[in-house]
């Protein structure tokens, strides 16, 4: 890797907050300046709100004004999709672009295999109304489903939420509303900017099946991880470790 220091900016996913990419940062070179931020209603922006994807790029956009010129961008699930418009709209903001267990389109429909059943989301939506703790509990465990080391992996993620406190009820249920509504298929086609992005052959939230679609696109480069879930970068470090700083000192 060069000498020099390289930004690069965190964006966490639906009902987690930055804490959530401690344990990989822990495990990057110094040559490597990180810069994570909480999506509004998440960490400590929780008493904040949002209503849309845009208002999700605008507040990223907002966060980082104050860097100097061009960053990495790294973002898990539901993160990706504001840095995906982010490099769209500012391209002088985004350098290239990391996407860890994410969707151009999470829904599936007739002419989309690779997404999940809109019930899922809908029934978030409704348990969201009678609990959310116990809500934020089944989906974690869905990002650990089929792990060997499960139960430790599930442990670590309490732990991160309650570090930085719940996310609000109206953030939750706009970030539901995004992950159904979005489709960023033909942004993806639009951007300049080279897009790394990572797949677990586990995750029950994004069908590893995407990865046929990826591999037709000619910026991205996309990596299956066997044995992983929805948290590659927390369950597999060591092995996506280097190819991830591959791409980022390229």
């Amino acid at each position: 890797m060069n000498s020099s220091r390289l930004q690069c900016v965190f964006v966490h996913g639906w009902g987690m907050n930055s804490a959530i990419w401690q344990p990989f940062i822990d495990q990057l070179p110094k040559q490597i300046e990180p810069v994570c931020i909480d999506l509004p209603g998440h960490g400590k922006f929780n008493q904040q709100s949002f209503s849309t994807l845009q208002d999700l790029t605008d507040h990223l956009s907002e966060q980082t004004k104050s860097l100097p010129g061009p960053a990495i961008w790294v973002g898990w699930s539901l993160g990706v999709l504001p840095i995906l418009q982010l490099a769209q709209q500012q391209p002088e903001k985004v350098s290239r672009l990391i996407a860890f267990s994410s969707n151009p389109r999470f829904v599936a429909s007739e002419n989309w295999a690779h997404g999940v059943e809109e019930a899922v989301f809908d029934l978030f939506a409704e348990n969201l109304k009678a609990n959310i703790e116990k809500t934020l509990q089944r989906f974690l465990s869905l990002q650990v489903q089929g792990m060997k080391d499960s139960r430790e992996l599930l442990r670590q993620l309490r732990q991160m939420i309650l570090e930085r406190g719940l996310p609000s009820a109206e953030a939750l249920t706009a970030g539901l509303d995004v992950l159904k509504q979005t489709d960023l298929r033909e942004l993806i086609n639009q951007l300049e900017q080279p897009l790394d992005w990572w797949l677990g052959d586990k995750d029950t939230l994004v069908p590893v099946s995407l990865n046929d679609y990826l591999t037709c696109l000619s910026l991205v480069k996309s990596h299956i991880i066997a044995g992983a879930a929805h948290l590659p970068f927390i369950s597999h470090a060591d092995q996506l470790l280097p190819g991830f700083l591959d791409f980022i000192d390229d």
